[in-house]
């Protein structure tokens, strides 16, 4: 091996032990620097995402009760096979069970869409309920959902509902440290999911 090749190696290892040395501070960056995060503003509707039940309908509730839109849209989620025998409740039935225990009147609950199996549904479906409801000017959405799929959410409701303000407002799920995220299988998978769903979101619409 010449001394080329000796230069080149001691200086990888040296970057290899820097990033060891510093792996904290870096993914915490990472994730802080992928997190959308935003204001919780007034807004025309507040929209639940699919999914994600134990954090994202109970902000959702939170975000009605402070007074921050009228309405809450609920996606009609696509069954799976236990739900579609009845052993278990759906996703939209979760959703909905969640709002009304939290304070929200069954009034200000709207169904949207049906059979929604994606984000991308999900904002075909808002798009939808934009276009029929009444709403003079660009139509405001407030969008809670957990850290991660904050990215992607923004992007696509912007991209797909024209004219629209979105505001994505994150949402932590208890079972998560998001600031140590690379410390469970939760939080790696979640966040290794999310940036692959990006990228092919971005390719794909």
């Amino acid at each position: 091996m010449g001394v080329g090749w000796m230069r080149m190696v001691m200086r990888l290892v040296a970057v290899c032990l820097l990033l060891v040395a510093f792996r904290v501070p870096i993914l915490q960056g990472a994730a802080r620097l992928w997190i959308v995060d935003e204001a919780a503003e007034a807004a025309d509707a507040i929209v639940v995402l699919g999914g994600a039940e134990d954090c994202r309908p109970f902000a959702a509730a939170r975000l009605w009760k402070a007074g921050l839109a009228p309405v809450v849209l609920v996606p009609e989620v696509e069954l799976n096979p236990t739900e579609a025998l009845g052993l278990r409740p759906s996703t939209t039935a979760v959703i909905r069970g969640v709002l009304k225990a939290e304070g929200v009147p069954d009034e200000a609950v709207v169904s949207i869409g049906r059979d929604v199996s994606s984000t991308r549904h999900e904002a075909l479906a808002v798009r939808e309920w934009v276009e029929g409801s009444g709403v003079v000017g660009p139509v405001r959405l407030l969008i809670p959902t957990d850290p991660f799929p904050t990215r992607r959410t923004h992007w696509l409701f912007e991209k797909t509902v024209p004219g629209a303000r979105v505001t994505v407002v994150r949402t932590d799920p208890k079972h998560m440290d998001v600031e140590r995220w690379w410390t469970s299988e939760t939080g790696l998978i979640s966040f290794q999911n999310e940036v692959v769903k990006y990228l092919l979101y971005r390719a794909k619409y």
